[in-house]
């Protein structure tokens, strides 16, 4: 494996998912890119503070994302709840799996609130056709190996993989601090995170773990049944 692509609806959702996976993945000589939707423009507490809101989360974003050590961070600067199904949303998809050629791709899964359950449906679809030879102004064909579905609201149903992030747990907890914004609305977010981590990690006997979930939707094609074991 050498590029895994993280698709999240907002600047924090990658973070909260998967950061100690980015960060393990990254350590182990993986190139990680994020590209995010949402650009934070909902996070003001006061009247007229939008435009400071979307500056501010960003940057935290960008600062999070380099203790991760991600190099290639990009927010697509939409609206927070623009992020839904249509053209051009699916052909942003599309083209930023064009763009980094990844093994493997991570993304939101559909039992979560609209926007997330949105960017869902555009992994899953965008995995797809970005195989397609057509729509050449978004790029070359790629096809990426795998789709992994991650967790931020609401717990992963059946997770196939439970991956342990003991040793990279540190990093995404001092990544989400970088999120002083959204800390002043989820102040209490970093001791759902590690409840969350260490419950994923009682289950595989490890101090610290994120869940994935297998994605189906691109069938893998199998030319002998014996590589089914």
């Amino acid at each position: 494996m050498k590029r895994v692509l993280v698709l999240g609806g907002h600047l924090d959702d990658s973070v909260i998912a998967v950061g100690g996976i980015i960060r393990k993945l990254v350590n182990s000589g993986v190139e990680v890119s994020v590209v995010c939707f949402g650009n934070g423009d909902e996070a003001f507490t006061e009247r007229g503070g939008r435009a400071r809101a979307i500056e501010r989360f960003k940057a935290e974003a960008v600062a999070a994302h380099k203790i991760l050590g991600v190099e290639d961070f990009q927010c697509l600067d939409l609206p927070d709840f623009a992020v839904q199904e249509n053209r051009a949303t699916y052909r942003q998809c599309i083209e930023a799996i064009r763009r980094v050629k990844p093994d493997m791709i991570l993304a939101h899964y559909w039992a979560e609130y609209f926007q997330h359950h949105a960017m869902a449906r555009l992994a899953c679809d965008a995995w797809w056709q970005a195989q397609w030879d057509c729509s050449a102004d978004l790029g070359k064909p790629w096809t990426a190996r795998a789709l992994y579905h991650f967790e931020v609201i609401h717990d992963l149903p059946e997770p196939t993989h439970i991956v342990d992030v003991s040793d990279t747990f540190e990093a995404k907890i001092e990544a989400w601090k970088q999120f002083g914004a959204a800390q002043d609305q989820l102040d209490k977010m970093t001791d759902q995170l590690e409840a969350r981590a260490r419950h994923h990690g009682s289950r595989i006997g490890t101090k610290y773990a994120e869940v994935l979930k297998q994605s189906c939707f691109v069938p893998e094609a199998v030319q002998d049944p014996r590589d089914l074991a």
